[in-house]
């Protein structure tokens, strides 16, 4: 009679179980069909647009290809809090942030029982890097060599011939841009 106890008792919270799971099933399977429905009338009434060409998209080209080139450059260096800057050079490219690295900075490694870890790489002058606020520039002195400055404030940076106006407190182009960035569509 035990025994018969025991098994109908399971047999009821088999049974139970499966109900509860079942009805839980339906409800998120009823959840999910209703938040489908909804995004297709949405994607419907609003739909994605596209588009043949990106502005957006053009001007991050050209920043990159800007970065990547020869660009010449007027560059700015602050002081937080302090509205003119400390220092100013013709400069080649654009800032370069300390903390940017040719090589990847973590390493996956295996571990103990087959656990993996990311672990810090050092870099090619057998260094390992950190968080700063430093920059680089590569400023060209009045005999047109270049020469390495580095800055641990902030820095700003234009592609041409620039100045600081006093009057305005701030960067103010005196020549053309020395890279040629696009106005518009095409």
């Amino acid at each position: 009679m035990k025994r018969l106890l025991i098994v109908a008792s399971a047999v009821v919270a088999v049974t139970l179980l499966g109900a509860c799971s079942s009805g839980e099933s339906s409800a998120v399977e009823k959840d999910r069909k209703t938040s489908a429905t909804a995004l297709r009338d949405l994607q419907r009434a609003h739909p994605t647009p596209r588009f043949r060409r990106s502005q957006l998209r053009q001007n991050l080209v050209e920043i990159v290809t800007a970065q990547a080139e020869t660009t010449q450059t007027s560059s700015f260096f602050f002081n937080l809090g302090v509205a003119d800057p400390v220092n100013s050079c013709p400069s080649i490219g654009f800032p370069i942030p300390a903390t940017m690295q040719l090589t990847n900075p973590e390493a996956i490694v295996d571990g103990d029982n087959g656990r993996r870890a990311t672990l810090p790489q050092v870099e090619p002058t057998g260094v390992y890097t950190g968080d700063t606020t430093g920059t680089y520039v590569i400023c060209i002195d009045a005999q047109g060599s270049a020469y390495a400055l580095y800055w641990e404030g902030f820095v700003q940076a234009v592609s041409g011939p620039a100045e600081w106006n006093v009057a305005k407190k701030q960067v103010v182009l005196v020549g053309p841009s020395s890279f040629d960035f696009s106005e518009g569509s095409e």
